[in-house]
């Protein structure tokens, strides 16, 4: 065995010896590094602090694992004072903004590290001071946590940078807006990051100060209590000794009421008054009161909330010369039999009499504390649709939850609506609302029906005649009951029959109808051909989202999915390829290359696909119409009494035939599947990890077989 070396011995002193390149001072990549061990003559010397200057300037690649200056074998054994040993080296603390950190996949250590002094140890030695720590892992806990990684794909600018400050005021406060809103999340009652970054945004330069403010304060978040106390005070303020006039910038406000206006912010901010607000905001043009609540679709509403309307909140709206253009009322904040009348009284007011948007939630033809369901009475109706009639400029309505609106309200509805919204309301069915759509459906412009229970889509035989201006339709079928039965079903026997054929306006731009249910594959055949056969009507049509339930054979269903899908994508899905990610505000890349298509070409392809079909008549006459669905229908039972194989080769005649083609829309959804539907529904995404399984997180050294530090 060979003797034993002491430390004096094993080390010699640093003048007895070379100096070694892998014990000399590390050299910074950021700045000068000062240290004992440089040479004098080194120290003074401009060419190797030029040198140094430019590697600290060098680009570097962030991959590159910086050069250890320490053995590897005893990496694991540093311990006492770095003082005691003169060939540790003492790097130098960089500025923070010339940091330039290392990847370490081991423990991500930072690259100024303190060194240790420097011990011999055996290799047992060294293994057994890995085994026994002084940090026990807890059973169960993860060696290395996981770093979550993100599949991004990096942006590809053009490397031409905008000129944002000098922008006009409005463009910036447009872009500030629409990339922070919402900034408060009403469901969860929380704000959101968007709030901090206008205010980074404001204080980063002179010319995005006045648009990001403006855009904060535009609707203010008022959560939690002491920021909309805070606001309070702030708008308390002369306005003439502040920076910025922050009365003028407020244009809508949304306030939880029941945790806002009903408790107390706390023993030194007292009640919140929402008067004292109000008379600080004259250019108010949206005021939304709501309930936490309001968001649970088929909540039953079996007692209204103990806030309500305060007679001092319309005396401030009409003290301070407010003209609202958005307003709800809200059932749960007061008694249903007091509402409609305080309804009808305040429209005749200046402050509504601007309104063009007004939302009724909650708002019941029958009281609840009541057993007697069978009242006829329709007073409530009649003052409703007579406090309606009294806003010259209403154009949006929306109904939440309303059981009054049935056959006696819908008929008196303003005559200029051009927007109505129904959901979840369970007086209204076919009958009632074709009735509606006849006498006012020639101003509507949107109409979304979503969760009515006893709606089905009859009416949709007359929708190209009686809602000639209509842009968007939307109706959403799938039931929500938060009660105790728990009804999810529709109150209707069939959406359409075999023999109803849907009609469709010429100028619609986006068709979404979800959880179409309760019919056949004939009639699911009848709805189809009617779109195909409009293809060349519909120049304006841009979004098509269309989720449909069969409760058919699987096979059945499954060669009708493939069927119709292609067709309609084959139909409606726009044909041009859309604009390169990578092409941004590059110039060079409007030029068109070798392999792309001249504009010659791009045009007569557009033509061929999108504006061909439109050399016909535009609109056929109704005698033509009428003569095609009575031919569609004789097909339809025709297909009926044919076997399953002589249906299945009609069916192919049908494909072999060309389709007509619109090609303008960049949305093209069709689902058809048997899945029951539900509040919530989860694909494979949701049952994947956030992490990325594998060995990513494998530092390249194994455990040992003996370590028996796991729970396992």
């Amino acid at each position: 065995m060979a003797p034993s070396v002491g430390p004096s011995q094993r080390w010699p002193s640093r003048r007895s010896r070379p100096i070694r390149s892998s014990r000399t001072q590390v050299q910074s990549y950021h700045e000068d590094s000062s240290s004992e061990d440089r040479l004098d003559e080194d120290a003074d010397s401009d060419s190797e602090h030029l040198r140094r200057l430019s590697l600290s300037l060098r680009p570097r690649n962030p991959n590159r694992m910086p050069t250890s200056y320490r053995e590897e074998s005893t990496d694991d054994g540093f311990e006492g004072d770095p003082s005691d040993d003169p060939d540790a080296a003492v790097p130098v603390d960089a500025p923070t903004h010339f940091t330039y950190p290392f990847s370490d996949p081991v423990s991500n250590r930072s690259s100024t590290r303190v060194p240790h002094k420097r011990t011999v140890k055996t290799r047992s030695q060294s293994k057994r001071s890995k085994r026994t720590g002084s940090k026990q892992l807890e059973p169960g806990r993860p060696i290395h946590k996981r770093r979550k990684v993100e599949d991004a794909t990096p942006f590809m600018g053009s490397g031409v940078i905008p000129p944002w400050e000098t922008l006009p005021y409005q463009i910036l406060f447009d872009i500030f807006y629409s990339a922070s809103y919402p900034l408060i999340d009403e469901k969860d009652a929380s704000r959101t990051s968007s709030v901090q970054w206008l205010v980074d945004v404001a204080l980063l330069c002179r010319a995005f100060h006045e648009p990001a403010l403006a855009a904060l304060y535009h609707s203010p978040p008022l959560m939690p209590a002491a920021k909309a106390h805070g606001l309070l005070n702030l708008l308390s303020k002369p306005q003439e000794d502040l920076s910025t006039n922050y009365v003028n910038k407020i244009k809508e406000l949304h306030i939880d009421a029941e945790m806002l206006l009903l408790y107390k912010s706390g023993p030194s901010l007292g009640y919140f008054e929402l008067s004292k607000l109000i008379e600080k905001t004259p250019q108010l043009k949206k005021l939304r009161l709501y309930h936490s609540n309001d968001y649970v679709v088929g909540l039953p509403m079996l007692q209204t909330s103990r806030w309500s309307y305060p007679d001092s909140l319309f005396a401030s709206l009409s003290l301070s010369s407010i003209r609202l253009r958005s307003w709800d009322w809200n059932g749960r904040f007061m008694d249903t039999t007091r509402l409609p009348p305080l309804m009808m009284e305040k429209h005749l007011q200046p402050t509504f009499q601007n309104l063009k948007k007004l939302s009724i939630l909650h708002v019941t033809s029958y009281d609840y504390d009541s057993d007697d369901y069978t009242d006829d009475s329709n007073e409530r109706e009649i003052v409703l649709a007579t406090a309606l009639k009294e806003l010259p400029q209403l154009q949006r309505l929306e109904f939440l939850e309303c059981s009054i609106v049935n056959e006696h309200l819908l008929p008196n509805l303003p005559q200029t609506l051009t927007s109505l919204t129904i959901n979840n309301c369970e007086e209204v069915t076919a009958l009632n609302f074709s009735a509606f759509l006849t006498s006012h459906g020639q101003h509507l412009r949107e109409l979304v029906l979503n969760h009515n229970r006893h709606l089905s889509m009859s009416f949709i035989v007359g929708l190209g005649q009686w809602c000639q201006r209509l842009e968007r339709f939307k109706m959403d079928i799938s039931i929500h009951d938060r009660s105790s039965y728990h009804d999810v079903e529709p109150h209707f026997s069939e959406l359409i029959s075999p023999s109803e054929v849907p009609t469709w306006p010429s100028t619609l731009q986006d068709i979404e109808l979800i959880q179409l249910r309760n019919w056949d594959d004939v009639t699911a055949n009848v709805f189809f051909t009617s779109l195909i056969d409009a293809a060349t009507e519909l120049h304006d049509l841009r979004r098509l989202v269309i989720s449909a339930i069969l409760q058919i054979g699987w096979r059945d269903r499954a060669s009708f999915r493939e069927r119709w899908i292609g067709r309609l994508e084959r139909t409606f899905l726009r044909r041009s390829a859309p604009p390169g990610p990578t092409l941004r505000s590059n110039p060079s890349a409007l030029q068109p290359g070798p392999g792309s298509i001249t504009g010659t070409t791009a045009t007569d392809d557009m033509l061929h696909h999108s504006d061909a079909p439109r050399s016909g008549p535009s609109t056929p006459s109704k005698r033509k119409s009428a003569r095609l669905a009575q031919r569609k229908l004789s097909e339809v039972e025709d297909n009926v009494d044919l076997s399953p194989s002589d249906r299945v080769a009609a069916e192919g005649e049908d494909d072999q035939k060309p389709l007509p083609v619109q090609g303008m829309c960049d949305v093209v959804m069709v689902r058809i599947d048997n899945q029951r539907p539900s509040d919530t529904q989860f694909n494979e995404e949701d049952f994947l990890d956030e992490e990325v399984s594998g060995d990513e997180d494998w530092n390249g050294v194994d455990l040992d077989a003996g370590d028996m530090s796991h729970a396992w």
